[in-house]
Formats: C-alpha cells, structure tokens, sequence
C-alpha cells in the first residue's frame, strides 16, 4: 500500500521536497544575507517551473525528474554547507583533484544529456536512432555543453552584480566546470548505448525463444 501511494504520488513528492528545500534555502540566503545564493533559489524556482510545464507535454521519466530536483538540492547545499571551515563546493574528495563542485558538475550534465536525449528521441525514429546513435551522441554533447555555458554565464552575472568572484572562481576553475560538463554528457552517452544494446538484445533473444517455442 506505501509503495503503491508513493508510486502514484511520486511526482507530487518531487515537488514538495523541491519546494521545501527552495524555502529552507531561501530563509537562510535571507538571515545570512547571502545575496549570491538568494539569487540561485530564485533561478532554480524558475527551472522548476519550467521543467512542470515541459513535462505536462513530455512526460519525463520519474528517474530524471527525480533527479534534476536532487541536482537542485546538491547545487544550494554546496554553497551553504560547511565541513569544518571549509565550504562543501570547495571541499576535495580527492586532494588537489577531485572537489565536490567537480562531482556536481559530471552529474548535473549527466542528468541533462539524459534529458535532452527524452526530448530529442520522441521526434526520430527508433531506427534511426540506432542507426546513427553516435552522430546524435555527438550533438546531445554539444547540446548539453551549451546547458552548462548557460550555467557559467549565470554564474558570471554572480560575479559582476553579487561580488561572487571569490566563490566562482576564475578562468581555470570556468575551464574545468566545462571539462566535468563534457565529461559528464559523454557519460550519459556511453551508458545510453549500453542501455539501448541491451534493451535491443534482450528483445531479439526474447523473439528468438518465442520463435524456437
């Protein structure tokens, strides 16, 4: 009976936690007088709003839904969290290699690539789609490479109106923001792939026993 409630309900979850976290955010950029991030609460209620009204149209999966509120979440919790005195998108998993930004970053375009790849597919034919995966793989790479170009010029405006230089960083950190993007979206490529080869292998040996059967 939970399972089944949740299952029905999970969307409206999704926005209750989305909403909730968006507040909790919001009062504390608010107390702290955090500008930078008041700002990125409103920008992510936006995104919110925009991927609602998308999905009445594209029903997206719940894997991607869910995720892209979770993205939301990981996003304001890096600029609001601390371990010890260190921020949490400037804490390093991996010493002087692999910090919490870097992670966020391969998975937020992760998840966008996925997304873009539920948009772009319902237009093209399955075989096409399979016939040419790589040439579309190549553009859900660009195109998920241009998300993240967005997010750099949002984080710009950060810096010019909100002083935020210090905690964007600079040219070699924007650099690196848009290698994990890349790195991420090919990510997503390659584990579409396998999903979709899979998927096909299961099918054709499904057909085949019912043949031999």
């Amino acid at each position: 009976m939970i399972l089944e409630y949740f299952t029905k309900q999970k969307n409206s979850l999704v926005l209750l936690f989305s909403v909730v976290y968006l507040l909790v955010f919001t009062l504390n950029a608010i107390f702290a007088q955090n500008y930078e991030f008041l700002y990125y609460t409103v920008l992510i209620a936006v995104l919110i709003y925009i991927v609602l009204v998308i999905n009445q149209r594209m029903h997206f999966a719940p894997f991607i839904v869910i995720n892209l509120s979770l993205l939301g979440f990981l996003h304001l919790l890096g600029g609001n969290a601390y371990i010890s005195t260190i921020r949490l998108y400037d804490f390093y998993f991996v010493p002087g290699l692999v910090k919490y930004d870097n992670l966020i970053h391969v998975y937020g375009t992760f998840i966008v690539t996925l997304l873009l790849y539920s948009m772009v597919s319902v237009y093209l034919d399955r075989q096409v789609i399979s016939q040419r995966y790589w040439v579309i793989a190549v553009g859900l790479v660009l195109m998920a490479i241009g998300v993240g170009a967005v997010n750099e010029l949002v984080e710009f405006f950060a810096v010019v109106y909100f002083g935020a230089a210090e905690q964007v960083g600079g040219y070699f950190n924007n650099s690196l923001d848009l290698l994990f993007n890349t790195l991420g979206s090919i990510l997503a490529c390659v584990i579409l792939y396998w999903f979709r080869e899979q998927t096909s292998w299961l099918h054709n040996l499904n057909g085949n026993l019912k043949k031999n059967s």
